[in-house]
């Protein structure tokens, strides 16, 4: 049968090593913060424990047996271990540094994602990012992700989220499509037009336009989770597609695409950054999240209700 280490042999080598290492049993029961009478039970067990005699006392001084040199060798590299180990996890929430793994939609250049990490990484040089690019649900709580950018609701309850921002959705179509089939006047002209869905940011089968205006439609010849698949089969002329309005307000502009029932739609899909519950103590996690919060969600906000507000999902 293997051998545990005893807990409280580990703080009896500690306390000898800061006998040794401070002088005397008042400046050891000091510098740890225990009593003297603490620490020199401590010593007193550790050499029950061991059966050897690692200290000679006299009302003077403290001298090392043979047996003691030998011990407060090993002891004195236990705590600089655990000094060591104090120091990085202590750097870990005062200092940002470290990988930072983090998951974001194919679609982030469009809301500036890519612009802003070349400054986010040149105001924090000690965090190395690691960014993927997915329209898939980031793991969180399995650690392959420390934070996650999200469109749409957030998908676990076991998470902190904060929302960043709204983006208005747009019903869109091509002018092919619209020469062919003509445009829709009320929402539930909607049902003998061909729809592109969207799975990631719509529910199947059906489009939410308004707070009270949800409409069924059919399903058209393509179905899938990426906003990007869906704007490129409405360009081509595929059928109407229910996307946020950053993704196709260059085509908009530029006519090759066309925004259908602008006064009936009114849904904004929200902009999140996700973490584990607890992560915000981390300083990588907390440096990132503030940064991304300020440049996101700053330049659309009033100064007053700028910053970051945790809100666990619930």
């Amino acid at each position: 049968m293997d051998e545990k280490p005893e807990i409280n042999n580990v703080i009896a080598m500690m306390s000898f090593a800061a006998v040794v290492s401070t002088g005397g049993f008042s400046s050891a029961a000091k510098a740890l913060g225990y009593s003297k009478a603490a620490v020199s039970r401590q010593i007193a067990r550790l050499e029950a424990s061991l059966g050897v005699k690692l200290l000679d006392r006299t009302t003077r001084a403290v001298s090392l047996t043979p047996a003691g040199r030998e011990m407060y060798s090993r002891c004195a590299r236990i705590v600089d271990e655990v000094n060591e180990a104090n120091t990085i996890v202590t750097s870990m929430t005062s200092h940002p540094r470290g990988e930072l793994k983090v998951n974001a939609p194919v679609v982030s250049s469009l809301f500036d994602l890519t612009k802003i990490i070349p400054n986010f990484l040149q105001a924090y040089p000690d965090v190395r990012l690691f960014v993927n690019l997915s329209d898939s649900r980031a793991d969180l709580l399995k650690g392959r992700f420390d934070v996650a950018f999200w469109m749409g609701e957030p998908y676990d309850t076991n998470i902190d989220v904060v929302r960043l921002r709204d983006y208005p959705m747009v019903l869109v179509g091509s002018q092919s499509y619209l020469a062919k089939r003509g445009r829709p006047s009320i929402a539930s002209d909607l049902k003998d037009h061909t729809c592109i869905m969207e799975t990631h940011l719509s529910r199947m089968g059906e489009w939410k336009l308004s707070g009270d205006v949800t409409v069924a439609i059919n399903r058209g010849p393509l179905t899938s989770n990426s906003v990007r698949m869906a704007r490129e089969a409405t360009l081509e002329g595929l059928g109407i597609s229910y996307l946020p309005s950053f993704l196709v307000e260059e085509d908009v502009a530029a006519g090759r695409l066309e925004i259908l029932l602008p006064d009936l739609v009114t849904e904004q899909i929200p902009l999140y950054l996700m973490f584990p519950k607890g992560n915000y103590t981390l300083a990588k996690v907390r440096a990132f999240v503030d940064f991304f919060t300020k440049e996101i969600r700053g330049a659309t906000e009033p100064v007053g209700n700028r910053g970051i507000g945790l809100a666990a999902v619930g």
